[in-house]
C-alpha cells in the first residue's frame, strides 16, 4: 500500500502480496501503512480501506476500528491500511496529545500461537533497534490490557513514501546521488540490526520507508516480522521450520532460495537487489513464478543492468559493490553491512575512483569506464558472450521427446548445442564430454541416484538436468546430489541454451 495517498490496498493486491513462505504461506500486513501522506488529511473516505467481506473478522465487536481507545492510551484516529493479518491506525496519545502509528492483529489471527509469536518477535526484534535508520517501536499492547483479543505494536508515525512506492511514480529513476543517499541509509539501518544480532530475512523497497525528519528525507528499514534473532523470551519452536522457504522471492539470498542457515550475508545478498531497483527500476530477476525466480537466484549469473536512455553511466566501483553483493556463495558478498557502506563511499568519490582504477587511456572514450575496471568474476563481457559450438552429452531418464522433444533438440542445434546421446554415467566418463543434459521428467529420485553415480564415474562432468514438477524440496534434492542448474519442463530451447552456456563459462 502505497504511503504516497495514505489509502489502504487490499490484501491481495498490496505491497506485501508478494511475499512468499512455500510450506505454509501466510499473508502478513505491510508497514509502509506507518507512513502518512506529507500534508494528507487527518481523515475522509479516501484514507481508509476495510478488509473484504470474506474476511472472517470483519465486523466483529472485538476488532480494532476508527474512535477505539486501546490500552487506555491510543485513540484510533484514521485507517492508514489493512491486510490479512491486521489494519494499520494513525492514533494520538490520549494524554500526550504525539500522534503515533498502531498496528493492529485481528483477534482470529491473534488466536493463533505461531502468528502472535511471530508479532511479539517482530515488537521485540525492532525494540532492540534504536537508529536513525530504523523505525522506532515505543509500546506493545494486548490482552492483559483488556481490549477483547486485540494485541497491537505502537511505533512512530512517518511523513512519506514507501521506497516502492517512489520508484512507482511516473518519473524518472532516482539520480546517482538520490541512489547513493538512500542505499546508504539502508545499509546502516541493515547494519543496525545486524550489530543488535537481527537478520531481516525480507528486505525489499516495500520495506524501506522515505520519511521526511528535520527537514531532510531518511530512508528507513521496517518490518521484522520474518527477522531471525536469538530471544530468550521466546522459548517455542522455531517459526520457521527446515523445509520451509520464506521471503519474497525477487529479493532471496541463493541460501534462503535452498532453505540454507541465513545469516547477515542474506541480508547483503538482498541489498544488492535493492540497488539494482535503484539503478534500473527491477530487481536482477522479475517477471516470473517464484519457483524460476528463485532457480535464477541459486544459479543464474545477475544480467546486464539495463539504465534508461541517456541516464548516466554506472560508475564501475559501483557497479563492482553491485555483483559482489549478488554474489552467489556468502563468503564472496562484502563482509558487512559497514564494509558495504564504505565501499559505497568510495564508488562515488571521485578521488578514490581515480586511486582504484587504471588511469584511462587516450583510445577509451569517457562512457567507456566499465571497461577500464578491475576485472571481476561474472563480468558483463562474459555474461554477453555467445555461446559457441559445444557438443553436450544427453542422458535420458523420461521417454524420447517428453521433456526435450524434437523440436528442442533442432532448436539447440540452431544456437550451437549439438546433443550426443550416452547411455550411462560409466560411458559418459569414457566419452570425455565436460557437460552433460539430464532428461529426467518427473523422477527426480532417478536423477540424484544419476548425478551421484556421475560424480562417482565423472566428477568433472558439470550436469544441468530437466524435469517436471519442480517445487523446492525437488530442485534442492537435485542441487544437492550434484546438478549445476535446473531447467523445468516444459523446455525451450533458448532456456536450455542459456543455463549450458553458463555451465560452459563456470567450468572454465
Amino acid at each position: 500500500m502505497s504511503g504516497g495517498d495514505g489509502a489502504g490496498r487490499p490484501p491481495d493486491g498490496g505491497e506485501d502480496a508478494d511475499r512468499t513462505v512455500l510450506k505454509g504461506a501466510h499473508t502478513r500486513l505491510p508497514d509502509t501503512a506507518l507512513v502518512r501522506a506529507p500534508g494528507g488529511p487527518p481523515g475522509g473516505a479516501a484514507a481508509a480501506e476495510t478488509l473484504p467481506s470474506d474476511d472472517p473478522g470483519a465486523g466483529s465487536s472485538s476488532r480494532a476500528g476508527v474512535g477505539r481507545v486501546l490500552g487506555g492510551k491510543y485513540n484510533l484516529v484514521r485507517l492508514l491500511g489493512a491486510g490479512g493479518m491486521g489494519e494499520v491506525y494513525e492514533a494520538e496519545h490520549v494524554l500526550l496529545g504525539v500522534p503515533v502509528a498502531v498496528k493492529t492483529m485481528h483477534p482470529y489471527i491473534a488466536s493463533l500461537p505461531e502468528s502472535r509469536r511471530r508479532f511479539l518477535r517482530e515488537a521485540r526484534a525492532a525494540s532492540r533497534l534504536v537508529h536513525r535508520n530504523v523505525v522506532k517501536v515505543l509500546d506493545l499492547g494486548g490482552d492483559e490490557d483488556g481490549d477483547d483479543g486485540v494485541i497491537y505494536l505502537v511505533m512512530e508515525l512517518l511523513k512519506g513514501q514507501s521506497l516502492a512506492a517512489r520508484l512507482r511514480a511516473p518519473r524518472e529513476l532516482p539520480d546517482l546521488a538520490e541512489v547513493a543517499s538512500i542505499f546508504a541509509d539502508i545499509l546502516d539501518g541493515v547494519g543496525a540490526a545486524h550489530a543488535c544480532g537481527i537478520v531481516h530475512r525480507d528486505l525489499k523497497p516495500e520495506n524501506v520507508l522515505l520519511a521526511e525528519q528535520d527537514g531532510q528525507r531518511v530512508a528507513k528499514v521496517v518490518d521484522f516480522g520474518l527477522a531471525h534473532l536469538d530471544d530468550p523470551l521466546d522459548a517455542g519452536p522455531t517459526l520457521t521450520s527446515e523445509d520451509m522457504i520464506a521471503g519474497t522471492p525477487e529479493y532471496m539470498s541463493p541460501e534462503q532460495c535452498r532453505s540454507l542457515a541465513v545469516g547477515p550475508s542474506s541480508d547483503l545478498y538482498a541489498c544488492g537487489c535493492i540497488l539494482t531497483v535503484l539503478l534500473q527500476g527491477k530487481p536482477p530477476f522479475s517477471g516470473l513464478p517464484a519457483i524460476e525466480l528463485m532457480a535464477m537466484h541459486m544459479f543464474s549469473i545477475p544480467p546486464p543492468l539495463a539504465r534508461p536512455p541517456g541516464a548516466p553511466p554506472v560508475p564501475p566501483l559501483l557497479e563492482r559493490l553491485r555483483l559482489d553483493l549478488l554474489a552467489k556463495l556468502p563468503e564472496r558478498r562484502p563482509e558487512s553491512a559497514a564494509a558495504a557502506r564504505s565501499r559505497l563511499d568510495e564508488a562515488m568519490s571521485r578521488e578514490a575512483e581515480a586511486r582504484r582504477l587504471p588511469a584511462r587511456k587516450g583510445g577509451v572514450p569517457v562512457e567507456g569506464r566499465g571497461e577500464r575496471a578491475q576485472p571481476w568474476s561474472d563480468s558483463e563481457a562474459a555474461r554477453q558472450e555467445p555461446a559457441p559450438e559445444q557438443a553436450v552429452a544427453l542422458l535420458r531418464i523420461a521417454p524420447a521427446g517428453q521433456g526435450l522433444s524434437e523440436a528442442c533438440e533442432i532448436g539447440l542445434d540452431a544456437q550451437g548445442i549439438h546433443l550426443v546421446e550416452v547411455p550411462d554415467a560409466a560411458a559418459l566418463a569414457e566419452s570425455g564430454f565436460g557437460v552433460a543434459v539430464i532428461d529426467a521428467g518427473a523422477d527426480v529420485d532417478a536423477a540424484c541416484a544419476l548425478l551421484e553415480a556421475l560424480g562417482r564415474a565423472a566428477p568433472g562432468v558439470r550436469a544441468v538436468v530437466c524435469a517436471a514438477g519442480l517445487s523446492s524440496d525437488r530442485m534442492n534434492a537435485l542441487v544437492a546430489a550434484g546438478a549445476a542448474d535446473v531447467v523445468r519442463y516444459p523446455v525451450a530451447p533458448d532456456v536450455l541454451t542459456r543455463k549450458i552456456a553458463r555451465v560452459v563459462r563456470r567450468g572454465r
